[in-house]
């Protein structure tokens, strides 16, 4: 297969083959030999923030003389997002190379078990996750920064033994997989934790930091509150000058977050203080789709749930006075399973809007946008619910807000990480 071919068919793994356990990943990872053992790894969970944080996480790395894999979920664009190595992603030929090898060991393990059905088709994101395992071996990275893709204790990532854990934000998010409480979500995330492997946690939530250190202390791991951690004076002026430059306000807990487990980790790997190698990679640091700026005016973020949403909030709210705007205009756009009545409200309880565009995304998952709509009249104040539009596709949305905005108008994506990604690759920011 060429590399749009392997792509064609990792897309459409979700139409024969349901999500797998772990037992059939570690199957599948034995049969390759085990890469994820070859260096060492760092792993991520959370509800938001987690991949800044790996990123973050993965720069510092780098700036410490390591070459560092970064596996993310999910990509904006280009399926190579997915996997990068010092911060390039993976070439189109490697990315078919590796494919290759795990459908080629995907079809031998499916044919050896075709009588007893011990082992099944990897699910869409296990199958990525063990090309990842497999393409960072080859390329001898030093590290891994592994970030879940949905919950930790059933997630392919979770088959990894790594150096230290970290767990970011919690929210209601993905409810039908991981729980309808706050306890119950943590609970999974804290799946993550390993015997004796050392976790830093910074949760914004007391309910969640609870179930998290009791997870911890049943597995003898040391647990790191970030938000009971005292970092150096001239560290935190580090951070606090990042966070400055940042459009994005909840960058400043995320780079907080991601200094506090890599000062946690040099302790564990003995090497001396962190701070050179957190100040480098933060200044290295950009991260597409998070209050990102792709054209005067024109901001695109991936906020997805409520928690998120209140975060977006904060920023827009922020950036409208700083850059002097008069107004904010909304692009929107929202996967069918999440709890988009929530992220709605939240937005319009929280900012004061001009114009609402709502799209349909390029999924099967989309919401149609006339059901959105009917929710931004609704919780709308009265008299604004004439500027609300319903369209689609993205494209159309983004041209009629671009034709309306004028000089006072900030214009601001938010609802799904496809809509950053359809966005992105409209305006030529591949």
């Amino acid at each position: 297969m060429n590399y749009e071919e392997a792509c064609n068919y990792i897309s459409d793994i979700p139409k024969f083959a349901p999500k797998t356990g772990l037992d059939n990943t570690r199957a599948l990872l034995a049969a390759l030999g085990n890469p994820q053992k070859n260096y060492r790894a760092v792993h991520i969970a959370g509800t938001n923030g987690k991949g800044s944080v790996a990123k973050m996480t993965a720069l510092m790395l780098e700036r410490a003389g390591y070459r560092v894999g970064l596996f993310i979920s999910p990509h904006l664009v280009r399926m190579n997002e997915r996997i990068s190595v010092n911060g390039e992603d993976i070439s189109d030929e490697e990315f078919t190379k590796t494919f290759e090898e795990i459908k080629t060991t995907v079809d031998d393990l499916l044919a050896g078990s075709a009588e007893d059905g011990s082992f099944a088709h990897p699910a869409y994101f296990e199958f990525l996750f063990a090309m990842a395992a497999k393409a960072f071996a080859e390329k001898e990275c030093d590290f891994v920064v592994w970030e879940t893709g949905l919950g930790g204790r059933l997630d392919a990532t979770n088959t990894v033994r790594p150096d230290i854990s970290i767990i970011t934000s919690i929210g209601m998010d993905h409810m039908q997989y991981l729980g309808n409480t706050i306890a119950e979500i943590a609970g999974e995330k804290a799946g993550i934790i390993k015997e004796g492997i050392p976790v830093v946690y910074n949760t914004g939530e007391a309910e969640a930091d609870a179930v998290i250190e009791k997870c911890a202390g049943e597995k003898g791991s040391v647990a790191v509150n970030v938000n009971e951690t005292v970092l150096p004076e001239k560290l935190t002026k580090i951070i606090d000058s990042f966070a400055e430059k940042q459009k994005a306000l909840y960058q400043h807990d995320n780079a907080y977050t991601a200094a506090v487990a890599l000062t946690e980790l040099f302790k564990e790997l003995g090497r001396p203080d962190a701070t050179k190698c957190i100040k480098e990679g933060l200044d290295a640091f950009a991260w597409p789709g998070r209050m990102e700026e792709i054209a005067p005016g024109l901001i695109i973020d991936g906020a997805h749930n409520e928690d998120a949403a209140k975060r977006f909030v904060e920023s827009a709210e922020n950036l409208k006075k700083k850059g002097g705007y008069g107004k904010i205009s909304l692009i929107f756009a929202v996967c069918e399973d999440k709890d988009y009545e929530s992220i709605i409200r939240t937005l319009c309880h929280g900012m004061k809007l001009e114009n609402v565009y709502v799209a349909e995304l390029n999924t099967t998952r989309k919401t149609p946008a006339e059901t959105i709509v009917e929710l931004f009249r609704k919780y709308r104040p009265a008299g604004e619910y004439r500027n609300n539009y319903a369209f689609t596709g993205i494209e159309d949305a983004l041209k009629q807000a671009m034709e309306d905005k004028d000089g006072h108008t900030l214009i601001m994506t938010v609802g799904s990480l496809y809509l950053v990604g359809e966005i992105r690759a409209l305006t030529g920011k591949c």
